[in-house]
């Protein structure tokens, strides 16, 4: 009797050590990513890092950025069209098919990096093209003008986050220029103004190229 008990006990001890290495005891992955920078702008290169971990190893990504944007890479970049707050997904998967969803907010501010063309309207209503050259950074925003087939330096560039409102000066050509980027942040409209005087000059308007 004793020796059926250890020959059953032995046989139950096999049989879960080989169960322990199938998918029925397979601990599901832990899912975790992370980005940078961590205050993104929009038009501008979202780094994700797959920080997942599974003791089997994990052998696919499924990437959903909330934008209609997806990618299978393990480590993708992206970029958001516009500012917004974003549902970024990743999905882990490990070699026993066991997977795991992770979801973060991602805060995307506007901004106005890019290219942009349109025209000025000047004294006389004439109307000239126009194109502006930015670069936006977290840490700040650098940019220029073609005029009249010239390149000319803008200085004193600012723009605020909650109103869309940029202002910044052309000194070569003397104005100061103010607009408001629209709600699908792709277009600026506003007004010029003479430099060191209140009043107020013409229309200029640029769409993102």
């Amino acid at each position: 009797m004793r020796r059926r008990s250890w020959a059953i006990l032995a046989l139950l001890a096999v049989t879960v050590g080989t169960l322990t290495g199938c998918a029925l005891f397979n601990q599901p992955p832990v899912a975790n990513f992370t980005w940078t920078p961590s205050d993104p702008l929009a038009r501008t290169d979202v780094h994700f890092t797959d920080l997942s971990t599974d003791t089997g190893g994990i052998v696919s990504w499924s990437w959903n950025f909330g934008d209609n944007g997806s990618s299978p890479l393990q480590n993708p970049q992206h970029k958001y069209a516009k500012s917004g707050t974003y549902p970024v997904k990743l999905t882990v998967t490990d070699g026993d098919g066991s997977s795991k969803t992770l979801q973060k907010i991602v805060t995307v501010k506007p901004s106005l990096d890019g290219v942009w063309t349109g025209f000025i309207v000047n004294p006389g209503n004439v109307t000239d093209s126009f194109q502006m050259n930015f670069h936006h950074s977290s840490s700040s925003i650098s940019g220029t003008v073609v005029y009249a087939s010239t390149v000319l330096n803008a200085s004193s560039i600012s723009f605020d986050e909650v109103s869309k409102v940029v202002r910044f000066e052309v000194a070569s050509m003397g104005i100061r220029l103010e607009g408001t980027l629209d709600a699908a942040e792709r277009r600026i409209t506003g007004y010029w103004y003479v430099l060191g005087a209140p009043a107020q000059g013409f229309t200029w308007d640029v769409t993102l190229q």
